[in-house]
């Protein structure tokens, strides 16, 4: 089943015609050239920056599908992956008909269908397991590369592009990546119970003992999310809340926090607001930390969406990735806040590079 449905994509030709018309209207930088030596070399020792990704930026990497053109769906756009099995479960009495979460969610509170949700699930997984990246440089890319060792990248996202970008760079020398994180489970991402550190792939065996690495389980929208009760889910969302209580600088890209993910939000917020994660004391002052959020609402809907994790009305709203501090400002984004806060000094931008 999975194998036939990886077959499925876009025909070569079309596909290049459209990643070219989507080109030629993107935005255009002038592009400087960076020394090597300017990424790896020691830089100031900064709080870390947290980013947080959501549907939207794996949309935003691939409107026109993955390598092979198979499309990269926002939740409400699953039900086209899964067909007809969707439209008969909807169509039952007395359900929501609102978003694909909330409607999911209310099925999976009442009980009646585990056999058909359970072969939507499947349907899912297999169609995220067959997005593959593109042989040429993605935004996923510049997010691995953009950051350094002390920063995180936490995803809500089910697709494996987070783990297939951090794989294929991980190799560059003296280039440390960013911690990578999966608060709702990935189809790429797998670990070993013994051993916290090791991150890999299904199928791979642990280094360190050789047991095969356990796969994380995918969390579908439920309106009561329980992370603690996954050991892997429980070891991220700690990670991620103990960087955030640290953390100088916020990015949200393409996340929109919706109802059911409220024990999410509420984990961020409680982070984002404790200064010291060891002696849980409150934050009293972040005068000088960001809140920056890479969406394409309107800034007034990203207000009042995001108004709790606003420090001191410090909101950057962008509309796209390429103008974010992570593409403007790579390995240096913390730096870059600082300067214009504490100088009054604009550094200009060296990336995208």
């Amino acid at each position: 089943m999975t194998s036939e449905r990886c077959k499925r994509g876009l025909d070569s030709s079309k596909l290049s015609q459209r990643r070219a018309e989507n080109h030629s209207t993107s935005t255009t930088f002038r592009r400087k050239s960076v020394p090597i030596h300017q990424l790896v070399e020691p830089p100031l020792d900064t709080a870390p920056h947290v980013v947080l990704l959501g549907a939207g930026a794996s949309k935003a990497a691939f409107p026109d599908g993955d390598a092979a053109g198979r499309p990269v769906p926002l939740t409400n756009e699953l039900p086209a992956i899964v067909g007809w099995s969707w439209q008969e479960l909807v169509a039952v009495p007395n359900a929501r008909a609102r978003d694909f979460e909330s409607q999911f969610a209310w099925l999976k509170r009442s009980g009646h269908h585990k056999a058909t949700l359970q072969d939507i699930e499947n349907m899912i997984y297999d169609h995220f397991s067959c997005l593959r990246l593109p042989d040429e440089a993605t935004i996923y890319d510049y997010l691995v590369l953009g950051l350094r060792s002390k920063d995180v990248i936490a995803t809500f996202n089910w697709d494996p592009f987070l783990m297939l970008a951090y794989e294929r760079n991980r190799h560059l020398d003296g280039v440390l990546l960013p911690d990578i994180r999966f608060l709702h489970g990935s189809v790429r991402y797998a670990y070993c119970v013994a051993h916290e550190d090791v991150l890999g792939i299904p199928g791979m065996s642990c280094p360190l003992c050789g047991s095969l690495l356990t796969s994380s389980r995918l969390v579908f929208p439920v309106e009561d999310k329980d992370y603690a009760s996954d050991e892997l889910l429980s070891r991220d969302w700690d990670v991620v809340t103990r960087a955030l209580s640290r953390a100088a600088h916020l990015t949200i890209f393409g996340y929109s926090g919706p109802e059911t993910d409220y024990r999410a939000r509420k984990l961020l917020r409680d982070a984002w607001w404790r200064q010291d994660a060891e002696s849980d004391r409150q934050v009293t002052h972040r005068g000088l930390d960001y809140l920056e959020v890479v969406d394409i609402v309107a800034n007034s809907e990203l207000w009042e969406r995001w108004r709790d994790l606003i420090p001191f009305d410090h909101l950057m709203a962008e509309e796209e990735f390429w103008t974010s501090t992570i593409a403007k400002w790579p390995r240096r984004t913390v730096e870059s806040r600082w300067a214009a806060s504490v100088f009054a000094r604009i550094v200009e931008p060296w990336g995208p590079i």
